[in-house]
């Protein structure tokens, strides 16, 4: 069985590492990284909630971490951002993810390190991913690891959709009227309410995927929280 795994790294390099040292109080999250091949630099799309904006946009001329940087969506208490990587500063752990099987289900970056939710063949590749990831000058800690849960990966979530899609359930914040609000799931998690309705719209999004079929439009614009059915009807 796979293995799921949470580590933190710190690295003075970390890609946009130095733009949070500006904005300490920012959260980001990784939506999609992109290559057009690997000789070339990567693009990140990350989300930032939490922080100060301004702050944080005023540090991105300065971040060596970083070439082109720009805001493509904003959504008040979160942003958008498409960021080229810069290669000859940060360290690509990409290598290392194809070399042990790894596949990267999250990445969460504060000004502390980078937090990364991974998916392993079994226990032996992570003691491989962990020692490669010192050799490349990342300290590394293992925060927890279990073997991946059946239903879980059956539809593609990861381990911390997973866990917010079970507290919402045990809270009973699918039922009419609601046993709950996002602020007080949120407050368990120690995380924003912005950050823990992205987290649940995710993993609303891939159950759904994965039992009736891929959306024909992306479901960013769609709200777990909003008590309207996206095309104006009831929720029966």
């Amino acid at each position: 069985m796979s293995l799921i795994a949470e580590l933190r790294l710190t690295d003075a390099q970390l890609v946009l590492r130095p733009s949070l040292q500006a904005a300490p109080g920012m959260t980001l999250e990784r939506e999609w990284a992109t290559a057009a091949d690997r000789a070339a630099d990567p693009v990140l799309f990350v989300w930032a909630s939490g922080g100060d904006f301004e702050a944080f946009e005023a540090a991105l001329p300065a971040d060596p971490t970083i070439g082109d940087h720009e805001c493509i969506d904003d959504r008040g208490a979160r942003r958008l951002y498409r960021v080229v990587v810069n290669r000859d500063v940060t360290t690509n752990p990409a290598p290392i993810d194809r070399e042990t099987g790894a596949s990267r289900l999250s990445v969460e970056t504060t000004v502390d390190g980078a937090v990364l939710e991974v998916r392993l063949p079994d226990r032996g590749s992570l003691r491989e991913y962990i020692s490669l990831l010192r050799e490349h000058g990342f300290s590394v800690e293992l925060l927890r690891a279990h073997d991946a849960a059946d239903g879980d990966r059956a539809y593609d979530l990861s381990e911390k959709q997973a866990e917010a899609l079970r507290a919402a359930l045990h809270a009973g914040y699918f039922e009419v009227p609601r046993g709950t609000d996002l602020a007080t799931l949120a407050g368990q998690f120690d995380i924003s309410e912005q950050a823990f309705s992205e987290r649940l719209r995710r993993g609303v999004s891939s159950v759904l995927a994965s039992t009736v079929g891929e959306p024909k439009k992306p479901l960013s614009g769609i709200d777990p929280g909003s008590e309207a059915a996206p095309d104006g009807g009831t929720d029966e």
